[in-house]
């Protein structure tokens, strides 16, 4: 009989890629863990794992048992919060999903405002390009996204966070006019791009494609934490809203440019329609509000404005 025990060392096994990081992690021994699974398999009469080049890698049907186990332990552990939480005191996990760019400016101090608020919150942050965030909100694996120019989607909540305005992002040294920059600008500098499919990226291909010019593409990359690393060592420049490289901005190992027409991005707060209602993600998307709202108005996330 498969019970939730099983689920929850399948999921880590998977998360980790290893057995004995596993093992470890969920302070069991091997053996027994490795039995757990061989049972698990058994029961469901499928196999759900095999060992490859990087690791123990979930089959097909392995990794649709990891999406669903997912969804089943957090339905669980928000039935447990709900029924066992104090009055005063809000606990559980609470797992938010958003782009690179995002988390250089909020996930650190999202981290810390929640555990001064809520010390008995667990707070996951999932870093994933931004192609991703609604299948991962919608496969239940992430309870909060905060995703850039989200599309209606009716099995999401979406509420309008913050407008971002994008900016050309290059070393000092490069040869650049001083003050706004125009398209054509650009059109002669090497840059290295956010992976289609990416919103962002669609939104510069139109202002090129609109202004009939065609940028020089050096390379294209799935996170600013590519993206950022690459400007510094002038590689390539690129086309990011002020969150990705503040502190590289603020250091002076990037210069930011304005475009005139400027472009924009919306990052939205999305949350399951489908999915329980738990007061520790009803906290957690109150505080985000907040934070982004305090964050802007002391300029420390700058070039944007609350949607």
């Amino acid at each position: 009989m498969v019970n939730l025990r099983q689920f929850s060392y399948f999921v880590r096994i998977v998360e980790l890629r290893n057995m004995t990081h596993a093992a470890e992690s969920l302070h069991v021994a091997q053996p027994a863990l490795s039995q757990q699974i061989a049972l698990l398999e058994n029961d469901l009469g499928v196999q759900l794992l095999v060992r490859g080049p990087r690791g123990v890698e979930p089959t097909t049907e392995g990794e649709l048992l990891y999406r669903q186990a997912q969804t089943i332990l957090r339905q669980v552990d928000s039935i447990y919060t709900m029924l066992s939480r104090q009055a005063d005191q809000i606990s559980g996990s609470v797992s938010v999903a958003m782009a690179s760019s995002t988390a250089h400016m909020l996930a650190l101090p999202l981290i810390r405002e929640v555990r001064r608020r809520y010390p008995a919150i667990e707070l996951e942050i999932v870093d994933i390009p931004s192609a991703d965030l609604t299948l991962m909100l919608q496969q239940g694996r992430v309870d909060i996204s905060l995703s850039p120019d989200q599309e209606d989607v009716s099995s999401l909540s979406t509420r309008p966070l913050v407008v971002e305005e994008l900016l050309v992002l290059a070393h000092p040294a490069a040869r650049l006019p001083e003050g706004r920059l125009s398209i054509t600008d650009l059109t002669g500098l090497p840059l290295i791009l956010p992976r289609p499919p990416n919103k962002l990226r669609m939104r510069i291909d139109y202002a090129f494609m609109n202004a009939r010019l065609q940028y020089r593409l050096l390379a294209q990359a799935s996170t600013s934490a590519i993206l950022i690393p690459a400007i510094r060592e002038e590689i390539a420049a690129t086309i990011l809203p002020y969150s990705a490289a503040y502190k590289d901005i603020h250091a002076g190992s990037i210069k930011a440019y304005r475009l005139t027409p400027p472009l924009f991005r919306e990052i939205s707060l999305c949350v399951s329609r489908s999915a329980p209602e738990r007061p520790t993600v009803t906290a957690v998307t109150q505080v985000i509000r907040t934070l982004t709202e305090t964050l802007i108005a002391e300029a420390t996330w700058q070039h944007c404005q609350l949607a």
